[in-house]
């Protein structure tokens, strides 16, 4: 009997194949979708565990880098407090040679202050004449006091008034107009210098004109009082500048900041030596014990990898025999009719009497069509 006749019987058995084909296929789908799923899981805790192992190397290694740090900073702040009770304790002594070789200046200038003032006092003489700040502005001399007094006078009638007249534009003087501002500012600076060229007369005839004569012998007890006091500058200059420091027996602080650079040294040098060994060996060991420790997860993972890449191989072999096993129907019934769907129309047919033969069914189906 030729292919094309045969009947319901031959029909089962095509979709008895066809649903073992369609069953595969879709078996393989999902174990190709899980096995994807095995090698995302697998990749995801073999970059967990390399960031265990790199974390917990950070962590330890700072942690000896910290533990060192924290003793080289102690070190340093003791060397910081010795240091400056060095400083401190060579400069009180600086400063106590110096007071001890100046003091017979300071006594002079206090016993020619004293005469000053009672010389001024006995002879009438207001008490501020007898001041630095009065003889450099009435009876300078030297290059020094000249130049003080030079820079007083352009400050007081020059500086004032400028900045008075520049805050006078800016306030009083805002919505003034520019030619008024200018000759108002003027007007200003030349009663200011007036006034101020009339202060220094007044005073001047009133004290270095009036008391001449104890104004000159004052100058004298000034000049004594300054020559005492640049050679009181000149010592202490020469004091401070002085690099010979065996006379402030510092030798045990120099002692105690060489033992703590030893101490430094030696500290750096175990810092050293700690990375050194812990790079060479304590690393090896961390990656090691993690790995043992997370290893037996990763083999159940890669087990299970293998075990569905068997059953993929095994049902794709199957997938291959049984989409051999559908050629004898595919030649009987067209690539078209050979799915589940389309054979049960035409089982369906064959069952109502509608048809006897697969090729009745599929004529009447496409009649129907």
């Amino acid at each position: 009997m030729d292919d094309f006749t045969e009947g319901l019987g031959f029909l089962e058995n095509a979709r008895d194949a066809v649903h073992k084909r369609d069953d595969l296929r879709k078996f393989i789908d999902q174990k190709k979708d899980l096995l994807k799923k095995m090698e995302k899981d697998i990749a995801a805790e073999e970059k967990d565990i390399a960031d265990e192992i790199n974390s917990t190397i950070k962590k330890k290694r700072n942690s000896i880098e910290d533990s060192f740090d924290k003793k080289l900073d102690d070190r340093k702040s003791d060397v910081k407090k010795l240091e400056k009770n060095r400083k401190k304790d060579k400069s009180d002594q600086v400063n106590a040679r110096v007071a001890e070789a100046t003091k017979d200046y300071y006594a002079q200038n206090k016993t020619l202050e004293d005469e000053l003032k009672d010389l001024f006092r006995s002879n009438g003489v207001p008490k501020f004449c007898s001041g630095k700040f009065y003889y450099t502005l009435f009876n300078p001399k030297g290059f020094g006091e000249v130049m003080t007094k030079l820079l007083f006078l352009v400050t007081v009638a020059l500086g004032v008034p400028a900045v008075v007249v520049l805050l006078l534009w800016k306030t009083t003087f805002a919505g003034v107009a520019r030619e008024k501002k200018l000759l108002y500012s003027i007007i200003f600076a030349v009663v200011w210098i007036i006034f101020c060229i009339v202060i220094y007369f007044i005073i001047y005839i009133n004290t270095k004109v009036r008391y001449i004569d104890t104004i000159r012998k004052g100058r004298r007890y000034r000049d004594a009082i300054k020559k005492n006091t640049s050679s009181v500058n000149k010592i202490t200059d020469s004091i401070n500048k002085d690099k010979d420091e065996s006379q402030y027996n510092l030798s045990e602080y120099d002692k105690k900041l060489k033992d703590m650079d030893k101490n430094m040294d030696r500290l750096m040098s175990e810092k050293k030596d700690a990375l050194k060994e812990f790079d060479k060996k304590t690393k090896d060991e961390i990656t090691k014990d993690i790995k043992k420790k997370r290893q037996k997860k990763l083999d159940e993972l890669a087990k299970q990898k293998d075990l569905i890449k068997a059953e993929l191989e095994k049902s794709s072999e199957e997938l291959n025999a049984a989409e051999n096993g559908l050629g004898k129907y595919i030649r009987v019934l067209g690539e078209e009719n050979c799915s589940a769907e389309m054979i049960e129309k035409l089982i369906g047919v064959i069952q109502s009497g509608r048809a006897y033969t697969a090729r009745e069914a599929i004529g009447y189906l496409k009649f129907k069509g």
